[in-house]
């Protein structure tokens, strides 16, 4: 009777990742609506960091921000231009969303992108505006409407859609110009959209955006927490560690939460609230100065002083990427994927600085990020940057680079032994092979 193989620890670890985690999440990302989402809110941070950069120009020029006079006095007469730029940016958010959104959501359906781009902004304009006697109200024009610019993109592509399916359009004769064609196609479904999206405002004066604030919003806020924040980058690290790359896996699910935060605390700054006191401390930069410091320089500085000449060798080539957090040189090439001396410490390590790092911001240490960097700023850089120029902020990534240091080096130390025994018994499985040849 033959038995069973057993299946090791690690196989195990794997199997559990890609068969209950990692399928239900590709397969959530892969949902039309939630890859246009995710597509949308990429295609605008641009906007978002160009934006946030211009507030941070424009507080260094105001006094009271950073100090009690203007940081930098050059700036000061600059500095309400600088906040109109800021304005019409950060403060216009969900409209470049809504417009972003609805393209994206298009492809998946092969819909003209002219007549969706049109769709979604005027959708926008129906459900937010309902008076025009004194000027145009842009409040919701903000990251408030975030949610209700993605609603409202979407609900209106999909209608769109089925007008089209259904054939309820006005048709052409062949020959005429394809421009003309979408033009006169898209005339029915607009009617149809827009009126009810106006009947909804205006006729019957229910106002989507705050609805959906007073609703989602203490849900969602709820969710910027250490104890949602910190089982996040296990997560993420977990996936990372069987060779998924866990931020894609798991970003379609809080990239809009992390981008509205963000506006958020950019519109409080800008309104005089204390950097330490902004509404929102999870953002895209306090994940870049928490995990990789962590998880991945930690290793790293180990390489560095390693006796194995590999090891060094691998370092200086992956040093570069991981200064700028490409980190998966080192994932893949150490590896540090399924690698029973490194799986360990590579989550430990990034858990636990990710619970340090929220727990500086909660205590109001640190001021709180206000500025989107892109996603492979330095972390010393953008630790410093988003926070106002506030040298804890690098503490932090220093706190945290010294974490992955200590957790690693148990590990590292069985790791290198492993790997001289291997060297030694390849040296005299060599030397025991040229001496019977030899003979």
């Amino acid at each position: 009777m033959m038995s069973k193989s057993k299946t090791s620890f690690l196989d195990q670890i794997s199997n559990f990742v890609v068969n209950r985690l990692a399928g239900p999440m590709a397969k959530f990302g892969g949902i039309p609506v939630v890859a246009a989402v995710k597509d949308g809110l990429v295609a605008i941070v641009p906007i978002v960091i160009i934006g946030s950069l211009f507030l941070l120009l424009a507080m260094l020029g105001l006094p009271g921000t950073f100090s009690e006079g203007a940081l930098i006095p050059a700036l000061s007469s600059l500095s309400p231009k600088l906040l109109v730029f800021f304005n019409i940016t950060m403060n216009f958010l969900s409209l470049y969303a809504a417009v972003a959104i609805g393209m994206n959501y298009a492809k998946h359906f092969n819909i003209d992108s002219i007549n969706a781009a049109l769709l979604s902004v005027a959708a926008f304009f129906l459900i937010n505006i309902n008076d025009l006697t004194n000027g145009m109200d842009v409040t919701n024009f903000a990251a408030g409407g975030l949610f209700a610019a993605i609603i409202s993109s979407l609900i209106s592509i999909r209608i769109y859609r089925f007008f089209l399916e259904k054939k309820i359009t006005i048709r052409m004769p062949d020959g005429v110009p394809p421009n003309v064609t979408n033009a006169f196609v898209a005339l029915i479904p607009f009617l149809v959209i827009l009126t009810l999206l106006w009947i909804v405002r205006s006729i019957m004066n229910f106002d989507i955006t705050v609805f959906l604030n007073s609703v989602l919003g203490p849900i969602f806020s709820g969710t910027d927490s250490i104890f949602v924040y910190v089982p996040r980058v296990f997560i993420g690290l977990l996936l990372w560690a069987v060779g998924m790359h866990g931020d894609n896996m798991i970003g379609p699910i809080f990239e809009p939460l992390k981008l509205q935060w963000v506006a958020e605390n950019a519109e409080a700054l800008s309104n005089g609230v204390n950097l330490k006191e902004l509404p929102h401390i999870w953002t895209t930069v306090v994940e870049r100065i928490t995990i990789w410091p962590a998880a991945a320089w930690g290793i790293l500085f180990w390489m560095w002083r390693s006796k194995l000449k590999q090891a060094k060798t691998l370092a200086g080539i992956v040093t570069p990427a991981a200064v700028f957090t490409i980190i998966e040189p080192i994932v893949f090439g150490l590896p540090i994927v399924l690698n029973p001396f490194f799986i360990i410490p590579f989550i430990l390590s990034g858990t636990i600085a990710a619970f340090v790092t929220y727990g500086a911001f909660s205590l109001h240490l640190v001021n709180r990020v206000f500025v989107e960097l892109p996603w492979a700023t330095p972390p010393f850089i953008s630790g410093y940057v988003a926070t106002g120029g506030d040298w804890k902020g690098v503490l932090l990534v220093i706190i945290n680079f010294a974490i992955g240091i200590i957790v690693y080096y148990p590990f590292w130390k069985a790791y290198e032994k492993a790997e001289k025994q291997k060297e030694s018994l390849e040296t005299e499985e060599t030397a025991g092979n040229d001496s019977t040849l030899s003979v």
